[in-house]
């Protein structure tokens, strides 16, 4: 990875929050339960993610997981539980880790950022569509501890209404 600062980025980070905290765990439902009753966050809600395309390291790949999610504050927090495939969820579990695994940033221009931080020499590790949510994953181990994760909403286009 490249060592260029983030200074004088015209996309400002320092405008950005945390709105979502990524956690990676092998039973979702037992640490929703856990989260649930000692620190009282609000009921998960769950679903599944079947059989869906991304990239991975550069490389094609399709993962199923299983996902939850609540809130803590004003920031949402998301369980990920793997349930097949070949992602940066196994390569965590495979190195024998479970908790904390990204932030999540919500963002307006996705492209912006992805162009940003690629020209700034990091690495994408993770990159597809969930329902409306295209997501990037970055490699930002080395100067944050942690993957950084942009999400974009993909809006729906308002019909014409005939007059």
């Amino acid at each position: 990875m490249n060592e260029k600062k983030l200074e004088g980025m015209e996309l400002n980070l320092g405008d950005l929050k945390v709105d979502q905290l990524g956690y990676v765990y092998r039973d979702i439902e037992k640490q929703a339960r856990f989260l649930e009753s000692q620190f009282h966050l609000p009921k998960f809600a769950f679903f599944d993610n079947i059989d869906t395309p991304f990239k991975y390291r550069g490389k094609d790949t399709v993962i199923s997981t299983k996902i939850g999610l609540s809130r803590i504050f004003s920031t949402q927090i998301e369980l990920i539980q793997l349930i097949k495939g070949e992602c940066i969820f196994k390569e965590f579990l495979d190195a024998g880790k479970e908790g904390l695994h990204h932030f999540g940033i919500f963002v307006d221009d996705l492209d912006s950022y992805v162009k940003k931080f690629t020209d700034l020499g990091y690495e994408i590790v993770h990159q597809g569509q969930t329902w409306r949510q295209k997501v990037t994953y970055f490699d930002t181990m080395k100067p944050f501890g942690i993957l950084i994760e942009f999400q974009e909403t993909i809006t729906r286009k308002k019909k014409k209404q005939i007059e």
